[in-house]
């Protein structure tokens, strides 16, 4: 038989007493020898968020705003010293060179920032946009339940009641207006004619000068006695029934 970890026969003494691998040893070794033990892994690293980030470069960059600061006042102390000792203006171009980089390494370090703020932006908008999304859904699965609730035939019937309920309040309104029968079967032509008399009597009474008959008064407006209407007009003595 072959061992199957280390490719060795089971039945030599070198596999027996040193076997190649830690589980090829039998039970009573591995008691005696101990087995290996796996390295723990290591727990994946949580990448940082856009905002940390963007607040990291940005430490970095004010970092390297005050080495250029630091430098440029350096270059200007070397400057002040003239340029007769050779040193001094060799440390000087060292300095320059110095701001160059540390400037290269800024105007980088901003074109980052930017990049980082600008897809954290898209990130907002992104999740301002699937909420949006979520309630405008939410909405509309609510808009059409209270329309699946709604029912058109029972909205049809109340407008009918209502229309219906309108006419009845309308007829009772024009009877109670009508009155309870005045003025009924009288007929207009016979008022006319009867108005037109009383007019002609009260005319012919007028030039008469006597009273009108009781059915004239009772249309005539008040007016005067004869005597004081016609004045210098002679009485003219009321009839005797």
């Amino acid at each position: 038989d072959v061992c199957l970890a280390c490719g060795t026969s089971l039945q030599t003494d070198s596999h027996i007493l040193a076997p190649a691998a830690p589980r090829c040893r039998p039970p009573g070794m591995r008691r005696l020898f101990g087995v290996a033990k796996e390295a723990p892994k290591a727990e994946p690293k949580q990448a940082p968020s856009l905002q940390e980030a963007s607040a990291k470069i940005d430490l970095q960059v004010q970092d390297l705003e005050a080495k250029i600061a630091k430098v440029d006042e350096e270059i200007k102390g070397l400057v002040a010293q003239g340029t007769s000792n050779p040193s001094v203006k060799q440390r000087g171009m060292q300095a320059m060179k110095r701001k160059k980089m540390y400037e290269q390494q800024r105007d980088q370090l901003i074109g980052t920032q930017f990049n980082v703020e600008n897809l954290a932006f898209q990130q907002e908008q992104a999740e301002i946009t699937c909420t949006a999304v979520e309630a405008m859904k939410a909405g509309t699965e609510q808009l059409k339940k209270q329309h699946h609730d709604l029912d058109m035939s029972s909205v049809d019937q109340l407008t009918d009641d209502l229309a219906e309920i309108h006419d009845e309040m309308q007829r009772i309104g024009e009877a109670l207006a009508e009155g309870a029968g005045v003025g009924g079967g009288v007929d207009e032509s016979e008022l006319d004619a009867e108005y037109a008399k009383m007019e002609e009597e009260m005319a012919a009474m007028k030039l008469a000068g006597g009273a009108p008959s009781p059915a004239a008064s009772a249309l005539a407006a008040p007016r005067p006695a004869a005597s004081q209407a016609l004045p210098g007009a002679m009485a003219v003595p009321a009839a005797v029934s």
